[in-house]
């Protein structure tokens, strides 16, 4: 269908486009390791993907609640950081083709037809993950 995944940089901004059968996730690390920044927030995302998992974090037990997609979603809206050590924190919006519309986090993907995403780099600021004993978590830490 498509070429292979573009991207442009201009200044701290990039726009990347996905074709069909990439994976999100994958194409997203080969990207920061071409432009090595300290970090990046992934600022919008939209086109489609497909056999992704989207999930709940219950407190309570500590775990992901998932729920598996594998047909084709509308990718609504995608946000989330990516930290100098390469962990991916994102957040999916989807619409099924009767409308419908659920999200939470994502995990996995891959594009179905194009996805497009900008994202804002840092080659300053760093972003990592750092645990919370006291919520038995790892939460973003800014430096």
């Amino acid at each position: 269908m498509g070429d292979k995944m573009e991207y442009g940089l201009e200044n701290n901004i990039l726009v990347a486009k996905l074709d069909d059968g990439e994976d999100l996730f994958g194409s997203l690390e080969d990207i920061m390791d071409e432009i090595d920044p300290k970090s990046a927030v992934v600022l919008s995302g939209i086109g489609m993907l497909r056999d992704f998992k989207v999930g709940f974090y219950n407190r309570d037990t500590g775990e992901y609640e998932w729920e598996e997609f594998t047909e084709p979603k509308e990718l609504l809206s995608l946000n989330g950081s990516i930290t100098e050590e390469g962990s991916m924190h994102l957040h999916v919006e989807i619409g099924g083709r009767d409308h419908d519309v659920s999200g939470g986090h994502l995990d996995g993907g891959k594009v179905f037809n194009v996805t497009e995403l900008t994202l804002l780099v840092f080659k300053e600021l760093t972003l990592s993950r750092k645990r919370d004993e006291e919520l038995d978590m790892y939460l973003l830490s800014v430096r």
